[in-house]
């Protein structure tokens, strides 16, 4: 048999790919191996029966509900959130998770006394309005406990786990607190102003803080991006002279803006890149959304007629209408739009403006959009699970 030809320079160069792979297995093993060492009281069996559990119930994802309601122990004040497409149902007395298929996973005691809770990929947070509490928690447990030193006003959670808290301090009237998916504080902001609203990016590498000021008896209202374990102001952009209400990062990495005088969409370098004013008109309810915004106006106190403006993540106008119903809540996920209103739930579909209607007693009741044609009506005792059909 002929020998097969040899190349002295690719021979040369196999040899050094060689060698690299063996400093990279080696380098692997010794970051597992001191990872270990570093963190020997996080490594116990409950630790780990508990991953393997959450690690689970996070891959658990199905077209629908496997079950057309879910039950939950009732409470004074409620906090609803969807958490891996799945319910978290936060109480004064417990916390109640289900997964996407609406099996239970969680239910755990809870002495808050006004909780809210915000879901998230990673994690979810759950932290009392006014109080000095908040805990962090996967599907099953958890997983951490903290204090703020003054009371609580608001909190955003990303899909990494980082996390951020709203408070006050003694020097300022605002204090945002930014945290890492492992609990560790990364910086403070601190403002003059009032922190009205945040909201972290799906990765966590990026924060938005919006914030409200009085100076002679004006108002004026400001939104200011951030890197976190960065040091300095960020950028900074003025929103004019109305009162901030919420901000909300979008899947295109822009910033929706809702203020009472107009919505505003920011993008990543703190430019303003779209705005729609109000002109008088009183906002009844609104939904940020990695997909886009959606608010409804209406032109009078009681008024019965209410006018819907959606806009999609790059901050372009996809319908304005106006509707009969007076609106009490409203909620967006793709091409889906939901509106709760006193005679039911009523989904226009953005692509072809088809409007589809499920009769349901809807007072004390809340809407949580899973997917675009899909949601959550959660009540008191109960969260119904209902699916749109053209």
């Amino acid at each position: 048999m002929i020998d097969a030809p040899q190349n002295a320079y690719y021979e040369s160069v196999s040899a050094k790919l060689g060698i690299l792979q063996v400093v990279l297995y080696l380098s692997l093993f010794a970051f597992v191996v001191l990872s270990f060492l570093r963190n020997t009281e996080l490594i116990t069996y409950r630790n780990f029966y508990y991953f393997l559990k959450d690690l689970n119930a996070s891959a658990e994802t199905v077209d629908v509900f496997e079950t057309d309601s879910v039950s939950y122990p009732a409470a004074d004040s409620q906090s609803f959130a969807l958490y891996r497409k799945g319910l978290a149902v936060a109480g004064n007395d417990a916390l109640t998770v289900f997964t996407a298929t609406g099996r239970q996973t969680l239910s755990q005691g809870l002495q808050y006394r006004d909780p809210v809770a915000v879901g998230s990929g990673k994690y979810l947070l759950v932290y009392e309005m006014g109080g000095t509490q908040y805990s962090l928690y996967n599907s099953y447990t958890r997983l951490y406990t903290g204090k703020s030193d003054y009371p609580l006003f608001g909190a955003t959670v990303s899909d990494s786990g980082s996390y951020a808290l709203i408070s006050r301090s003694e020097q300022y009237n605002s204090v945002v607190s930014l945290y890492s998916s492992n609990f560790a504080l990364l910086n403070r902001y601190n403002r003059n102003g009032y922190v009205m609203s945040v909201s972290l990016n799906e990765k966590g590498t990026r924060l938005a803080i919006l914030t409200s000021s009085v100076e002679s008896g004006l108002f004026s209202t400001s939104l200011s991006l951030h890197v976190p374990r960065e040091d300095g102001d960020g950028v900074s952009v003025m929103l004019g002279n109305a009162v901030g209400l919420s901000c909300a990062f979008t899947a295109s990495g822009g910033v929706n803006v809702i203020c009472k005088d107009g919505w505003r969409f920011v993008d990543g370098d703190g430019s303003v890149r779209h705005e729609y004013f109000f002109v008088g008109d009183e906002i009844v309810c609104a939904d940020l959304c990695a997909d886009g915004a959606s608010v409804v106006l209406r032109d009078t106190p009681i008024s019965q007629k209410n006018q819907v403006i959606v806009f999609d993540k790059n901050g372009n106008l996809l319908y304005n209408k106006d509707v009969s119903e007076t609106v009490t809540q409203i909620a967006k996920s793709g091409n889906g739009i939901f509106l709760l209103h006193r005679g039911g739930i009523d989904r226009i579909d953005l692509q072809n403006e088809a409007v589809t209607r499920y009769e349901r007693t809807t007072d004390g009741r809340r809407i949580l959009a899973i997917r675009e044609d899909e949601i959550l009506l959660c009540a008191p005792q109960k969260a119904e699970y209902l699916r749109f059909t053209s």
